[in-house]
């Protein structure tokens, strides 16, 4: 007998999985569509998806999400962005780009940017198929399990990932069959080709996927995280992807790694990079970056890396003095 304490169907959080995936599920659990389940739930003077909710989740949508689910309010909160404060970035923050968030760029409850990535073969593996918190973030490019290329549009029609739009619209539509359905056309993200990496330097590879393993357990038993290195990361992604201060960094790590050139249009900022230009970028940053500082203090004194260059728009005082020793 139902005490009326949960929802008829209350499912928790699958491993990494994030509040909009989460929040979807539940509702077709309930036999519901999306819509009809925020309406009910949340009232009707309440929009959830005008608005990026892995980011702005608000305690009007956590507490009865934790409440009605028997989750634990810890386990809930961690479906959010806000699991990486302090770790990939200073604080969240409502608006403006995020230090490695990709950009869902919503308009109408539309979403313009390719903000939410997948790894096929692990949306294949699922008993029931989820999104993972960690594929909204740029440093993410391939599945640290299959080491396979993640995808950032539907493989068929071009379409951003909107698991939230699967049934709108669609009077008739009430059975889904999993969150891996392209919104668009319908097409399985299953299909989706499994594009091994290539690794070009194998150190820095480690080093990378060690990271993204760590990030995807939450951290769980992954020991201390290096922020600064993370930080000095971002900055060299920053520079590498930007018109004005690319050219010479750019050839200096091309000649030093024998990492292959690619030509790319130069993004706003990093984030709004596709998925295949922001691999090739993130290969020649971890190259740069390793695991010590000794090679970017080679670039800084070959002039290839202008320290008011690496330092600019960032408020880090102690990261030169960091890199130096």
């Amino acid at each position: 007998m139902l005490s009326g304490e949960y929802w008829p169907a209350h499912p928790h959080p699958l491993p990494g999985e994030c509040l909009s995936s989460w929040l979807v599920r539940t509702a077709h659990a309930n036999g519901l569509k999306i819509q009809t389940f925020c309406v009910r739930v949340f009232g009707n003077q309440k929009q959830v998806w005008n608005r990026d909710i892995d980011r702005q989740a608000p305690d009007w949508i956590l507490e009865p999400m934790s409440a009605k689910t028997g989750t634990h309010s810890k386990v809930a909160n961690k479906t959010t962005l806000k699991l990486y404060e302090k770790r990939l970035f200073p604080a969240i923050k409502i608006s403006g780009q995020l230090r490695w968030v990709l950009p869902l760029k919503m308009n109408h409850r539309v979403y313009k940017g390719f903000g939410m990535q997948y790894c096929p073969l692990c949306l294949e593996e699922d008993n029931e198929p989820y999104f993972r918190l960690s594929w909204r973030l740029a440093i993410f490019t391939f599945c640290p399990k299959h080491k396979t290329l993640l995808h950032d549009k539907c493989w068929h029609c071009s379409a951003p990932v909107a698991f939230h739009r699967i049934e709108l619209g669609k009077p008739d539509v009430f059975d889904i069959s999993g969150l891996n359905e392209c919104w668009a056309c319908g097409e399985s993200l299953t299909r989706a080709a499994a594009l091994p990496v290539q690794v070009v330097n194998q150190t820095s590879f480690n080093m990378w996927n060690r990271v993204l393993g760590a990030i995807q357990r939450d951290f769980v038993n992954c020991g201390s995280m290096n922020y600064d290195r993370l930080i000095l990361l971002h900055q060299i992604c920053k520079l590498l992807s930007s018109p004005r201060y690319s050219a010479k960094l750019t050839e200096y790590i091309l000649v030093k790694s024998k990492i292959q050139p690619r030509t790319f249009d130069y993004p706003d900022f990093f984030e709004s990079l596709g998925i295949e230009d922001r691999h090739c970028v993130l290969q020649m940053a971890w190259w740069l970056v390793g695991n010590s500082n000794k090679k970017v203090i080679t670039a800084i004194s070959n002039k290839a890396l202008l320290t008011h260059y690496l330092f600019r728009d960032l408020f880090a005082p102690n990261l030169l003095e960091w890199i130096r020793n």
